[in-house]
C-alpha cells in the first residue's frame, strides 16, 4: 500500500490592522452655581413706645468697607435697591433717639424688617446765668486812706449808739467802718459774705449761736445766711472794718475831712 501523505500546511490568516486608540476619558466639568441675584431691602423705623414711624433717620448699611446710605421718609421707610447677599452692619442715627447698630443677613430674596428706636434722654437743664445787674455794675473808684486819720474827723459822738461810714465801693464789694457804743442787733445777709476786722476797742461777736470775744487785730468771716451781732465791752467804742462781698455796691462813700 502506498504511504499516507501528510496534509498540506495552511497559510496563516492575516489579522486586520489595529484601529485608532480610543480617546482618554475626561473628568466631568464642575459648573459654578449662578450668583444670587441682588434684592431690595426695605426697613421700617418706628418709635419703641408708640410704634409711630420716625422720619429723618439716617440709615447706613456697611459690608467689607463699603457703605450705603439712606434716610427714612415721613412714613419711616428706608429702602436699599440692588443689595447683594451678605451680612451687613446697619446703623440708625437720629438726634432725638439713641443711636442703634444691628446686623442683618441678606439672602437671595427681598427682605422687609421693622426696627424700633428708643427715645434719647432729655438734656440736663442749663445753669442759671449770673444776674445782669452784677455784671453791669460800675467797677467803682480806687481809694486809699488812713483809718486813724479818718477816725479823727469822723468819730462816734457822745449821744449816738453806733455809726457806719462807707469807705470803699466796687462792682461786687462794699467796705464800711462800724463804730459801736450800744449793741447792734443780729442780722444776716442772704446774698453776700462778710469779713470783719477789729480796728480798736473790745467786744463780743454773736456768730450764729456762739459768742466770740473780739479785740484789736481780730478777724472774723461771716458766710451768707449766718446771723451776726456786735456788742461793745469796756468804756471805749468798738471799731470794726466790714467788707461785704457779693451784690454790687450801692450808696455813697464818706469823705475824710
Amino acid at each position: 500500500m502506498a504511504a499516507a501523505q501528510a496534509p498540506a500546511s495552511q497559510p496563516p490568516v492575516a489579522q486586520p490592522p489595529p484601529g485608532p486608540a480610543a480617546p482618554a476619558a475626561h473628568p466631568p466639568v464642575k459648573r459654578r452655581p449662578a450668583p444670587a441675584a441682588a434684592v431690595t431691602v426695605t426697613i421700617a423705623v418706628t418709635d419703641e413706645k408708640g410704634g409711630a414711624p420716625i422720619g429723618g433717620v439716617k440709615v447706613t448699611a456697611s459690608i467689607e468697607g463699603t457703605e450705603k446710605d439712606a434716610q427714612t421718609t415721613a412714613g419711616g421707610i428706608a429702602r436699599f435697591l440692588s443689595v447683594k447677599p451678605g451680612e451687613y452692619r446697619v446703623r440708625f442715627e437720629h438726634e432725638n433717639y439713641i443711636t442703634l447698630e444691628r446686623d442683618i443677613v441678606v439672602k437671595g430674596v427681598a427682605l422687609d424688617l421693622t426696627v424700633p428706636l428708643s427715645a434719647a434722654p432729655a438734656p440736663p437743664p442749663k445753669a442759671p446765668e449770673p444776674a445782669a445787674s452784677a455784671n453791669n455794675a460800675p467797677a467803682g473808684d480806687a481809694r486809699a486812706l488812713s483809718i486813724v486819720d479818718f477816725l479823727e474827723s469822723n468819730h462816734l459822738s457822745g449821744h449816738d449808739p453806733s455809726r457806719t461810714d462807707q469807705l470803699g465801693c466796687t462792682a461786687s464789694a462794699k467796705t464800711t467802718l462800724i463804730q459801736v457804743r450800744d449793741s447792734l442787733e443780729e442780722k444776716s445777709l442772704s446774698d453776700a459774705d462778710e469779713v470783719l476786722y477789729v480796728v480798736a476797742g473790745e467786744g463780743t461777736l454773736r456768730l450764729g449761736n456762739k459768742d466770740v470775744s473780739l479785740e484789736a487785730g481780730a478777724l472774723a468771716v461771716v458766710p451768707r445766711g449766718t446771723a451776726r451781732g456786735l456788742t461793745r465791752k469796756g468804756k471805749n467804742p468798738l471799731m470794726v472794718l466790714s467788707v461785704v462781698s457779693g451784690p454790687p455796691c450801692t450808696g455813697g462813700m464818706t469823705n475824710s475831712k
